[in-house]
């Protein structure tokens, strides 16, 4: 049985998105990332980190304390290639990991001073490539920006 739907509501223009502004928007979006990726890989190159294990410390640089199945979850790693480069990362001093509360196996995720010296370098090219498109977008379309993104992780 076919949901009938009130035609007698006003018109919300926000809600006019066609297929085709949504496909540019959508392809915006990965290609904004693809930008921000390659504005950093220099300084994941000088690093010498692997793209793995940029992914990784970035991702604990700005989600500090995430559990280690939940930033694997986050990352749709495989539980083999995770661990191995958690390993690595721990092995090389990049990340701390502490107990998290009463549950001694799960661990929470931080960057090491070490860590934080070494992503450093790859946040400043984030931020100044950031920097650049907001200050030619304007406050308005930043706010907006950041709100949609921020509805898009939720």
């Amino acid at each position: 049985m076919a949901q009938s739907v009130n035609l007698t509501r006003p018109f919300d223009p926000r809600l006019f998105l066609t297929d085709q502004e949504l496909d540019r928007g959508a392809g915006l979006l990965i290609s904004g990332a693809d930008e921000l990726m390659r504005a950093a890989e220099s300084a994941r190159k000088k690093a010498g980190l692997s793209k793995s294990e940029m992914q990784i410390l970035m991702a604990i640089r700005y989600q500090p304390g995430l559990t280690v199945s939940q930033l694997r979850g986050q990352l749709g790693m495989t539980v083999p290639t995770f661990a191995r480069i958690i390993g690595q990362l721990d092995t090389r001093g990049l990340i701390e990991r502490a107990r998290e509360g009463s549950d001694g196996r799960r661990r929470k995720l931080t960057l090491s001073d070490a860590g934080t010296t070494l992503t450093t370098p790859i946040t400043i090219e984030l931020r100044e490539r950031l920097r650049v498109a907001f200050r030619a977008c304007g406050p308005e379309a930043v706010a907006g920006a950041r709100f949609l993104l921020e509805a898009l992780v939720k």
